[in-house]
C-alpha cells in the first residue's frame, strides 16, 4: 500500500476542530485560510514591558436558562509542546461579540517566565473558540496556568458558563520538525540543534492529494492506527485502496493527516511523495521520533507545488499560521502580560 488514511477520532480532538474526514481531509474540514499567513518564529517570546489595556465588567446572567460548559485543552498537569496553544471551545454556541471583552477580562493567564501573549476569537462550524497564544512559540520549560472566572458570565441572550476552572500546565523541550517536500526530507530540531534529517514520502500533488502546508502542531500521539481507504470513498481493492495497520502514528490534523510509519513505502522515502497526504518514513525513524515528541510539537511543511494551506482553525491547532499582527485583530483586550 501506498496511501494512508485513518478511520477513528479520539474524543479529545474535538477541541481542535471537527469529525475526522481521512488522511488529506477534504474542502469542508477546513474554512477559508487568511491572507497573508506566515509561520511564527521558533524564538522566545519578548520580555519586553506591555501595557495591559484595562477590561470592562463581565456581563453576568444568573440563573440563565442555559449553561454551557467550555471545553479547555491542554488538560490540567500536561506536558506539552512549545506550539501548543491554550484553547477553550465553546461547543455549538456563539458569543456575542459585544461581551467578549469582558469574558477576556475572566481569563488571568500566568506565566513563569513572563510571557506576554493574546487571545483569538473564531467561530466555526457552530463552534466558539477563544486560544491563547504568544507571538512566537512559547519557550521551552515555560509553566502556564489558567484561571478561568467564568461561573454565571453570559456568553449571549439566555445563555451563561456554568463554572470557574483552573488548568495548569508545562511546556517542554522545543521540538520543530521541517519537512520539505520538494527535497522529500524532514529536518528535526530540538532546543536548536539539528538532531536528525529524515527520508520522507508526502501527499501526492499529482492526484489531488498533497500534504497541507504550513504550521501543524501534533494533536495526539496514537500509537498504531488502522488505515482504510473505505474512509475516502476508495475501494480497497482499487489501485489507489489500501488497508492496514501503521505503527507510531501521531496526528496533526483532524481530517487525518499522520506522521508514521509507511514500510510498504520504502522505495519513495527521499525521492517522491505518493501518499494521500500524510508524512511516511521508516519504521526505525518513526518510533525515534515517536520517543522524542509530545503532544503540541511544531511541524511546518514547505515545498510543495500546488500548496494547500493548513487552515488556522477548524482542522487542528494551525494557530501560528497567523502574523502576530492578524492573531491581535481577533482579540477584544490585546496583549496581556503574562503576570
Amino acid at each position: 500500500m501506498r496511501l494512508s488514511r485513518c478511520i477513528g477520532l479520539p474524543a479529545a480532538l474535538a477541541l481542535a476542530g471537527l469529525a475526522v474526514t481521512g488522511c488529506g481531509g477534504g474542502a469542508e474540514a477546513e474554512e477559508r485560510p487568511a491572507k497573508s499567513a506566515a509561520p511564527a518564529s521558533s524564538a522566545p517570546a519578548s520580555p519586553a514591558p506591555v501595557t495591559q489595556k484595562p477590561a470592562p465588567p463581565a456581563a453576568m446572567l444568573p440563573g440563565a436558562a442555559k449553561i454551557v460548559r467550555p471545553q479547555i485543552a491542554p488538560e490540567n498537569g500536561e506536558k506539552v509542546g512549545v506550539g501548543q496553544p491554550l484553547a477553550i471551545v465553546f461547543k455549538q454556541q456563539k458569543v456575542s461579540p459585544e461581551l467578549r471583552a469582558g469574558i477576556e477580562g475572566r481569563l488571568k493567564v500566568s506565566t513563569s517566565p513572563r510571557v506576554p501573549g493574546a487571545w483569538h476569537w473564531n467561530e466555526s462550524k457552530g463552534d466558539t473558540r477563544v486560544h491563547f497564544r504568544p507571538a512566537t512559540y512559547w519557550p521551552a520549560g515555560t509553566k502556564v496556568s489558567l484561571d478561568a472566572d467564568l461561573a454565571g458570565v453570559k456568553l449571549a441572550d439566555g445563555t451563561a458558563v456554568d463554572r470557574d476552572r483552573r488548568v495548569s500546565f508545562t511546556v517542554g523541550d522545543s521540538m520543530v520538525s521541517t519537512v520539505d517536500l520538494k527535497t522529500h526530507r524532514m529536518t528535526v530540531v530540538r532546543n536548536g540543534t539539528t538532531l536528525r534529517t529524515i527520508p520522507v514520502s508526502g501527499g501526492d500533488e499529482s492526484k489531488g492529494f498533497g500534504t497541507r502546508q504550513g504550521v501543524k502542531t501534533i494533536l495526539a500521539k496514537e500509537g498504531r492506527v488502522v488505515m482504510d481507504s473505505l474512509s475516502i470513498g476508495i475501494p480497497r481493492n482499487h489501485p489507489d485502496g489500501f488497508y492496514g495497520a501503521y505503527d507510531y502514528s501521531m496526528r496533526e490534523t483532524v481530517s487525518g493527516e499522520y506522521v508514521h510509519a509507511a514500510p510498504d513505502n520504502a522505495e519513495s522515502f527521499g525521492k517522491e511523495n505518493v501518499s494521500h497526504g500524510c508524512i511516511g518514513m521508516s519504521t526505525e525513524d518513526a518510533k525515534w521520533l515517536y520517543g522524542l515528541s509530545l503532544k503540541g510539537d511544531v511541524v511546518q511543511v514547505t515545498g510543495g507545488t500546488k500548496p494547500k494551506p493548513m487552515d488556522p482553525f477548524g482542522n487542528g491547532y494551525g494557530d501560528w499560521n497567523l502574523t502576530w499582527e492578524q492573531w491581535l485583530a481577533g482579540s477584544a483586550l490585546g496583549i496581556r502580560t503574562g503576570d
